[in-house]
């Protein structure tokens, strides 16, 4: 029985200190700006990196700046190569109040707001990205540009 304890004991203490390993140094702190190539930032949207094999993500900023964190808001990211991609870049278009839907009874229907999209389509996925990053990254920052849509 105490041999047992023992063991359990040893066990759980190797367990912990692999736990804290992990979690030790294994993550760079990273930050950076979406811009236009005018430096009109994009205020909206979430950036991803994906190595493959690891997806880390962060919330743009009005300002176009972003904190990358891979499971808290903030925590880094690890060492890679990366696919950059951005998601939910997008705006509600102003509905015309001009023209007005009808229902089948001649009622007026309610017009739903459009969305514009903010950056290339190309810059929405982890296949079409023309943009990589390798981190670590010298001061911890990546800022990059993008292309509008063209409509």
């Amino acid at each position: 029985m105490r041999i047992m304890k023992c063991y359990l004991q040893m066990v759980f203490v190797a367990t912990v200190l692999g736990v804290a390993a992990l979690g030790c140094g294994n993550n760079y702190q990273l930050k950076g700006k979406i811009t236009y190539e005018d430096g009109t930032p994009i205020p909206v949207g979430m950036v991803h990196f994906d190595s493959g094999t690891s997806l880390s993500r962060g919330r743009i900023q009005s300002d176009g700046s972003y904190t990358v964190g891979t499971l808290k808001n903030t925590d880094g990211i690890p060492k890679g190569t990366y696919k950059v991609y951005i998601t939910g870049a997008e705006v509600a278009m102003e509905t015309d109040t001009r023209v007005q839907r009808m229902d089948a009874m001649g009622n007026p229907m309610p017009t739903m707001a459009g969305y514009r999209q903010l950056v290339d389509r190309q810059y929405m996925n982890a296949s079409t990205t023309p943009i990589t990053c390798v981190v670590p990254v010298e001061k911890n920052r990546f800022d990059f540009t993008v292309e509008p849509p063209v409509y």
